[in-house]
Order: structure tokens, then C-alpha cells, then sequence
């Protein structure tokens, strides 16, 4: 009874209350993305839909680099921060700087690496509304972030709800008479709505007074902006491994490779990333914790670990179990071709925890220089034995080059947190 009671304590603790909220709005941001492209894919032709789906993957891009980083140094900075809105006002104007730079070199250089997307930079509506897309998404970044380190994730997930219900009647409406720009206005459109909602409804009930002003000075002298892009350059380079390998698979020599074997990795590595998803929520909740003063660090590395390994093992059995019955949704080849794969990737899920715990622990010590160096020797030796293993074992080799990079990982981020792990500035320090 008395364990019984401490997990229903633990289960109240913020931690888990941002965790729940941040898988929650994963998953629904999943599934209401999933009937979006349906509505999309029944309202107009294909051609249409490949252009909108590609523009979709270019904003998410772009966005995503513009952030520079900032989603990072509003979780660690935000907490202890006096002037709470000047923070976050210079963050959304830092990353919507950014996003429009980012957007008109895009339109500058679309001839050269994109040049059948051109029409876009052709077209006034069309330009217009990419790079509204690209803004709001980088702001909508930094918004959600903030929510996530005010201990309010469940105002993220309103947001993301609002975003993803309000896009799904628009492109029917707009089939017909706007063309792909009616798939692109049915995201600029509920972006707009969400976050005008989110900005001045929700943010001001936990940061008092708050009013959007536009100006850089919430950032000057505090030290978020290197620690920011530091940040954003270990996030970089850790996905390397998984943004190139299906096009190493593409490019290797057929069995082995091309385009058969990379459609049934990226299917493979598309469903490991289900599981991915919980070290990944455990440890940002972790991140946030450990940025606020007077938290009880230690315990929530804890609960982080003792909660996320069973949640993991459970995946894993899944897999194991009814990984081929799973795969055999998209056809019978990708059950046959893609489960050993499935299962090797679904395997590496506990050491991507053991080394998110780690680099959790480096951000909140402020120690991030150190983080870039890991990474980049993990992702290095990933795409190195991916080179060396994609030629006899194939797209199974690819998996195991990917959890060998990550098995590397953990011993040096061990030896480091070992020779460094009082240094630094650690503001959760309560057992």
C-alpha cells in the first residue's frame, strides 16, 4: 500500500504532468496530421498533394532551423528569469527574423537546389503564405516551448488541438478554386488562429501582465544565445544518422540498396520512432525540472528512468510479438523485409534514454560544448559503420550501425559526466 501510495504521488509531480501532456499532443498532433493528408489526398489531385506534402517538409525544415536553437534556452533560462515576457518577446522576434531570412533565401536559391518548387517564388500568394507558414512555425516553436518550461504543456497541447482540427476543413473548401494554395492556406490560416489564441489567452494567465513588444534587449548579456546555438547544433548533428541512412540505403548497390530497400527502412524507422518518443517527452519534462529552482533533480532522474524502462520494455515486447502483423499494414514485402530492422531499432530505444538522461544532465549544467562533441562523434561512427554494414547485411546493417553509434554514446557521456559532474550550474540541486 505505501508503494502503491508513493507512485500515486509520483504520478502527480509535474514531471509527469508535462510528460503526459507532451506525448498526448505527440500523438494527437500524429493522428490529426494523418486525417489532414486524407481530406487533402480526396480533395485534390496528386499532383497537388506531392507539392503540398514537399512544401510541407521545406517549412518544417526551415522552421525548425530558425528557432535557432531558442527552444533550449527558453527551458533553461526561462524559469529563473525576473522579466519573464521580455525573454520571451525577444525569442519570437529572434526566431521570426530568422524565419523570413531563411524563407526569401530559400526563394533566392530555388533554381538552384529545388527547381520545381519555383512557382512558388512566381507566385505573390503563393510566397506570401510559405513564408507565413515558416514564421509561424518558428514562433509557434517558441510558444509551445514556453508552455512546456512554465510546467503548462497542457496549454501546448490546446494549441496544437486548435492547429490541427482547424486545418482539416480548409482544403475542401479550397479545392477547386485555389489550387495547392489552398492546402498551403489551411496551415498558414490555423497557425494564425492557434497561436493569436495561445499568445493572448493562455500565455498571460501565467505571465502576469504580459503584452508583445518587439525588441532583442530580453536576451542581451544573459548568455542564452551561445548556449542556444550550441544547443541547436548538437540537435543537428544528432540527427544526422537518421536523416541520412535512408539515403545511404538509397544509394547502395541493389539488393542490398535502392529504392525498394529504402522505403522498407524508412517504414521501419518511422514505427521504432513511436518509441522514440518517450525518452524524448521523460527527458524535455526532465530538462524543465532541472531548470527550476529549488526542484528535486535527482529524484525526477529517478522517476525519468524507473518510469520511461518499462514503458520501453512494453514497446519492445510489441514489437517482437506483432512487429510483422504491424508491418504487413503497409504490404506483405515490408513484413517480410523490414522486421528484423524494426526490432534492432526498437532495441536501441533504451540507450537513446540512457543518453537523452545524459544530455539532459549537461544542458542544465550548462555544459553543452562537450554535448556537440559526443554527438558528433556518435553520428560520425553511425554513418562509418553504416557505410561498412549496408553492403553485406543490408538495411539490417544500417539498424545495427545506428545502435552501435548510440551504444558509443553512452560510455562517453559517462565519462565525461564521471571527470565533470559537479562542474557546471545545475539549478535543480535538491535530493
Amino acid at each position: 500500500m505505501e508503494a502503491l501510495a508513493r507512485l500515486r504521488s509520483s504520478l502527480h509531480t509535474s514531471l509527469f504532468r508535462n510528460t503526459f501532456f507532451l506525448l498526448a499532443t505527440s500523438a494527437l498532433g500524429n493522428v490529426l496530421g494523418f486525417f489532414f493528408w486524407l481530406v487533402v489526398a480526396r480533395s485534390y489531385p496528386a499532383g497537388d498533394v506531392g507539392f503540398g506534402a514537399t512544401l510541407w517538409g521545406v517549412i518544417l525544415f526551415l522552421s525548425g532551423i530558425a528557432t535557432l536553437g531558442m527552444t533550449y534556452g527558453i527551458i533553461r533560462f526561462l524559469p529563473a528569469e525576473q522579466d519573464k515576457a521580455r525573454l520571451i518577446n525577444a525569442a519570437f522576434l529572434v526566431s521570426a527574423v530568422a524565419a523570413v531570412a531563411l524563407s526569401l533565401i530559400f526563394f533566392a536559391g530555388a533554381d538552384l537546389w529545388s527547381p520545381a518548387l519555383g512557382f512558388v517564388r512566381a507566385d505573390p500568394a503563393l510566397a506570401a503564405t510559405f513564408l507565413l507558414s515558416v514564421v509561424g512555425l518558428a514562433v509557434g516553436a517558441i510558444l509551445d516551448t514556453t508552455f512546456v518550461a512554465s510546467r503548462r504543456a497542457d496549454y501546448g497541447a490546446i494549441r496544437a488541438t486548435i492547429f490541427g482540427l482547424l486545418r482539416l476543413p480548409i482544403p475542401v473548401f479550397a479545392a477547386g478554386i485555389l489550387g495547392i494554395l489552398g492546402i498551403l492556406l489551411s496551415w498558414t490560416v490555423a497557425l494564425g488562429v492557434s497561436l493569436a489564441l495561445a499568445g493572448f489567452v493562455l500565455l498571460p494567465r501565467f505571465v502576469s501582465r504580459y503584452r508583445l513588444t518587439v525588441a532583442f534587449d530580453g536576451i542581451r548579456g544573459k548568455g542564452i544565445v551561445g548556449y542556444s546555438l550550441w544547443n541547436h547544433a548538437a540537435a543537428i548533428v544528432a540527427a544526422i544518422p537518421l536523416s541520412l541512412l535512408p539515403l545511404m540505403v538509397l544509394n547502395a548497390s541493389e539488393p542490398r540498396g535502392g529504392p525498394e530497400a529504402t522505403a522498407y527502412f524508412f517504414v521501419a524507422a518511422a514505427a521504432a520512432g513511436v518509441l522514440y518518443v518517450v525518452p524524448g517527452a521523460f527527458t524535455t519534462s526532465l530538462f524543465v525540472e532541472g531548470s527550476h529552482p529549488g526542484a528535486s533533480y535527482t529524484r525526477d532522474v529517478r522517476h525519468t528512468v524507473g518510469f520511461s524502462l518499462p514503458l520501453l520494455a512494453l514497446g519492445i515486447l510489441v514489437v517482437v510479438v506483432f512487429g510483422r502483423w504491424l508491418l504487413g499494414i503497409f504490404g506483405a514485402a515490408y513484413s517480410a523485409a523490414s522486421y528484423e530492422t524494426l526490432v534492432l531499432l526498437a532495441l536501441t530505444s533504451p540507450l537513446i534514454l540512457v543518453n537523452s538522461v545524459f544530455t539532459t544532465h549537461l544542458r542544465v549544467a550548462k555544459r553543452v560544448r562537450p554535448l556537440v562533441g559526443i554527438v558528433a562523434v556518435s553520428s560520425g561512427l553511425t554513418l562509418l559503420l553504416a557505410y561498412g554494414l549496408l553492403p553485406v547485411w543490408g538495411i539490417v546493417g544500417a539498424a545495427a550501425a545506428f545502435g552501435l553509434g548510440q551504444a558509443l554514446a553512452a560510455p562517453l557521456f559517462l565519462i565525461e559526466w564521471t571527470r565533470n559532474g559537479s562542474r557546471g550550474e545545475t539549478v535543480g540541486a535538491r535530493a
